[in-house]
């Protein structure tokens, strides 16, 4: 893939793996709509029927009409289930690979692989999760700064009773977007947590009060000395002298930048020896739709682009240059 723009790239793709699943994918979709459409005939064709020959059997025509509907329904979804699940399958391991290599060589994907763990030991998140989904992580070493960031979504569940004593489960989502995981090449004594400062933005010196008394972070809410850092993101610490060991003025300062290239909100974590990357953007980036064209340009660079942000990351916060060595 060294030195291909995009539309080689695209043009490759679509002369291979990428044209045989588009293909197959309109197939299917022929295929779908006209069962669909058959099972739609079929009944209404006996809803009428029934009733033609006994004006009084509604009942029987609804109930027959339920059944199929379900039966249909049933078959539909197995259907698409199955198809889906190859389509997937396909999608993950031959054209996201061709993409994935096309940002950088070095970097290798595996849909399968999960993040969760590092997602915990990270401590970013207090509230536990009740379900997740980690996959489609893409690693590499750049140097020798070996990184991983790949798709979390974590959600906790809600039950309720209402009046006449019905049982109801929400789910609510924790975390939804890229995780990233790096070596830092030091040996972290304490923990540095960095959030996205909203309280102080928005609500001033009382909104700097409710962050000292923030139940959900360990140790102590951190001032630093860059005042637009200050404005952007809370920092807390279980070691301050640490913390403005690894917040220098310039990592600060490149942080600021990070976040402005990224754009949506980020959380940050140094600890056993690695720092810990959350970046919410809400997406689902390596997910193929069944029922929309596999050849949207758009959709390639809006990937593209994510993986080299998270990629960039490296560079973003200098991690090759080793200011400490581990002890």
């Amino acid at each position: 893939m060294e030195g291909m723009n995009f539309a080689q790239l695209q043009a490759t793709m679509i002369a291979g793996d990428l044209g045989v699943l588009e293909a197959e994918r309109k197939a299917f979709i022929k295929k779908f709509w006209k069962r669909f459409f058959i099972c739609l005939a079929i009944l209404v064709a006996t809803v009428v029927l029934i009733g033609s020959i006994n004006a009084k059997g509604f009942g029987s025509s609804f109930i027959i009409g339920g059944l199929i509907l379900i039966g249909s329904a049933i078959f539909l979804g197995i259907s698409y289930n199955r198809f889906h699940k190859h389509f997937k399958a396909q999608f993950k391991g031959k054209v996201i690979p061709a993409v994935v290599k096309f940002v950088d060589e070095r970097l290798a994907y595996d849909p399968n692989q999960s993040l969760i763990d590092q997602y915990t030991e990270s401590k970013i998140f207090s509230q536990r999760y009740d379900r997740y989904k980690a996959e489609d992580t893409i690693s590499g070493t750049f140097d020798a700064t070996d990184f991983s960031f790949g798709e979390i979504h974590t959600e906790y569940k809600t039950v309720s009773t209402d009046k006449n004593g019905n049982r109801r489960e929400s789910w609510h989502t924790i975390f939804k977007g890229m995780f990233f995981v790096s070596d830092f090449h030091k040996n972290f004594q304490g923990e540095t947590m960095i959030d996205a400062d909203y309280m102080e933005r928005y609500l001033g010196k009382i909104g700097r009060k409710l962050q000292q008394w923030n139940p959900s972070r360990a140790g102590n809410l951190v001032k630093l000395e860059n005042p637009e850092f200050e404005k952007k993101f809370a920092v807390y610490s279980t070691d301050e002298q640490e913390c403005r060991y690894i917040l220098s003025l310039s990592m600060m300062e490149r942080l600021l930048e990070m976040s402005k290239k990224i754009q949506f909100r980020i959380s940050i974590s140094f600890r056993n020896n690695q720092v810990y990357l959350a970046v919410f953007n809400n997406m689902d980036l390596f997910e193929p739709a069944v029922f929309g064209s596999l050849l949207k340009e758009e959709d390639y660079k809006v990937i593209i682009s994510m993986l080299k942000l998270m990629t960039g990351v490296i560079e973003d916060l200098n991690l090759n240059t080793r200011i400490w060595t581990k002890e």
